[in-house]
């Protein structure tokens, strides 16, 4: 060691430099893993809202259908279908408390139940009068009897049924599909924790142009919304019950250009099987029991059976076949040709 001067200091170990790393490791990989893992089980919980969701909406509309659209017996339908969802149940008792807790959630302000069709237009347009009168109610009816075949209501024949320039735009058929939205907002208790208030916070923000103000209401109320959509037809007339206004393309005698029409073949105007509608298929007379010949035409009549059928001497007089019966090809004779030749 020189004199005047300071001792070297040792090198530090290696492993003395690394102490506390595994920890700052720990600190920024498993939150980030956790809050991963609860954002898929909450993707697993929408899923599974969702699902439940479809069923409701589809027994909601099954309910519309048999009961003319009636928006309480809809609602009420609905509701009972979302038991599964409040916990369900093996008997009575648990049944009806997971009911009690879908009527005291499933609320007009949690839960919306929209019909997108039938329309304010629609009864515009098909409203039977005499219907009306038979079920004994002073609101509009759709009729739902023999659609396949009426193009307008029965008491009505003069009705516009054109989709380009009625107020529906729709036809009588379609005025007798039941469209329903649904649109449910999950309720906090059942979101993950952490994971469902980021989401909710996520559409605050991403959604901020969102115009429908009930979505919003949900969102703001700290619930997820989940939408849902069902068409299902009628199988019972339909009575007006304060239905939405969606105007078609003629909607007050002012129709606008539908574009386009698509691309492809047309559809056919009537099953392919139904035999006042399906083409006749091309007749051969060799081999058609009458050959070919209409209704009360006689064979060998050669002004209503100019193939002559199956009559022997008909087709012989005409040079069709030989005397033994054999068909004679009437493809012209080429012209002979004339000889421009040298003599």
């Amino acid at each position: 060691m020189k004199r005047g001067g300071s001792a070297p200091r040792a090198a530090r170990p290696r492993r003395l430099t690394q102490r506390g790393a595994t920890l700052v490791e720990f600190v920024v990989v498993v939150p980030t893993v956790l809050f991963l893992l609860l954002n898929l089980i909450q993707y697993g919980l929408l899923y599974h809202a969702k699902s439940q969701l479809n069923y409701a909406a589809f027994e909601a509309a099954r309910a519309g259908t048999t009961q003319n659209a009636s928006p309480a017996a809809i609602r009420t339908a609905f509701v009972r279908a979302m038991t599964g969802y409040y916990g369900g149940g093996t008997t009575t008792a648990q049944l009806a408390k997971s009911y009690a807790k879908a009527v005291a959630d499933a609320t007009p302000a949690h839960a919306r139940i929209e019909i997108l069709s039938p329309t304010k237009e629609s009864f515009d347009d098909y409203h039977s009068p005499a219907l009306a009168a038979r079920l004994k109610t002073s609101a509009r009816v759709i009729p739902n009897t023999n659609i396949a075949f009426l193009d307008c209501p029965v008491d009505v024949p003069g009705c516009n049924h054109d989709p380009k320039t009625n107020r529906s735009g729709q036809t009588l058929a379609d005025a007798n599909l039941l469209k329903l939205r649904v649109t449910y907002g999950i309720p906090e208790r059942k979101q993950i924790p952490l994971a469902g208030r980021f989401m909710n916070w996520a559409l605050s923000v991403l959604n901020k142009s969102d115009a429908d103000a009930f979505r919003q209401g949900l969102v703001k109320a700290g619930r997820i919304p989940v939408v849902t959509h069902i068409v299902m037809r009628m199988q019972s007339p339909a009575i007006e019950a304060g239905n939405p206004s969606n105007p078609g393309p003629g909607n007050g005698g002012k129709p606008e250009d539908p574009g386009p029409p698509p691309r492809g073949e047309p559809l056919p105007r009537c099953p392919a099987t139904d035999p006042a509608c399906a083409p006749e298929p091309t007749c051969d007379p060799a081999i058609d029991p009458v050959g070919c010949r209409p209704p009360g035409c006689a064979q060998g009549d050669p002004s209503c059976d100019p193939g002559c059928g199956k009559d022997y001497c008909c087709l012989l007089n005409k040079g069709l076949i030989d005397a033994d019966g054999n068909p004679v090809s009437t493809a012209p004779a080429p012209a002979p040709s004339s000889n421009t030749g040298n003599r």
